[in-house]
């Protein structure tokens, strides 16, 4: 009888360790799905609805146009800085998307004060292309106009709002359509060929001039003389001036703890 007691009781607590490994692995996948279907991921509940879905449908729009992947998370506090956190998030975030990591972009915003830093904005990228595209010089735009939208209304609908406008302009102007590739194609085609006959004409050689018939004009008779005393040849070389190469488009980059190359950078606001 005590064996059969012991038995059921041993029986309950595997059942009840089956029950809890369930309940995590369902939370685990419940949160994959929810992160995987979403563009916004508004922790800090700083959106309202309308502002998020029109948020969202953007960032859609745009991610199926560009196949960089964008998001945008706020969060009330965070434990770590701002970059770890938004590298690392930006990595996940591509992996539940995609399955890979390709090209992305993470717009970060802290809205409390844990670390004595005040409220942070921090932009995040990854890929070659879009590391290149949002570089330092288009992050600093991006977060300061975000900044600017802060300080004078304090609405986080309104400056979230104007950034995911801002970044599409962004990929729209760095995409070509095809009248545009064609209109440049061809004056790529006359500037080179205005080019090439422009080093030709630089390059031909002087016309030989005609030479004085002294002989027929003379009263004496003067007899020729052949002796070559100087032998001069000039050449002339275009040096070719130096190309600069401008590496990451501009960028500062550095790894995260996935080893993955990011762009970034933020400021307060």
């Amino acid at each position: 009888m005590v064996n059969m007691s012991k038995t059921i009781s041993n029986y309950k607590q595997i059942k009840l360790y089956i029950t809890k490994l369930f309940v995590i692995f369902a939370i685990s996948i419940f949160s994959h799905f929810a992160y995987a279907q979403e563009w916004v991921i508004d922790n800090a509940h700083v959106l309202d609805n309308q502002t998020k879905s029109n948020i969202e449908e953007t960032l859609r729009q745009l991610n199926s146009r560009t196949g960089s992947k964008s998001f945008i998370v706020t969060e009330r506090v965070i434990n770590q800085s701002e970059q770890v956190f938004a590298d690392d998030m930006l990595d996940q975030l591509i992996q539940y998307k995609t399955g890979q990591n390709i090209e992305g972009t993470l717009l970060l915003v802290v809205t409390e004060d844990a670390i004595g830093q005040g409220r942070r904005v921090y932009i995040s990228t990854s890929g070659d292309k879009t590391i290149n595209l949002i570089n330092d010089r288009t992050i600093d735009q991006l977060t300061s106009k975000f900044a600017d939208d802060m300080r004078s209304s304090n609405d986080y609908n309104k400056a979230l709002s104007h950034y995911v406008t801002n970044l599409d302009k962004k990929h729209d102007g760095n995409s070509l359509s095809g009248t545009d590739a064609a209109g440049g194609g061809l004056a790529g085609l006359l500037s080179g060929l205005l080019a090439f006959f422009r080093t030709k004409k630089r390059y031909r050689l002087p016309e030989k001039p005609i030479p004085a018939v002294w002989k027929n004009n003379t009263i004496n008779r003067i007899a020729r003389v052949g002796d070559q005393l100087i032998d001069s040849q000039t050449r002339i070389r275009m040096i070719p001036t130096p190309q600069r190469i401008n590496n990451g488009g501009g960028s500062t980059t550095h790894y995260s703890s996935s080893g993955n190359r990011h762009g970034g950078g933020g400021r307060g606001f």
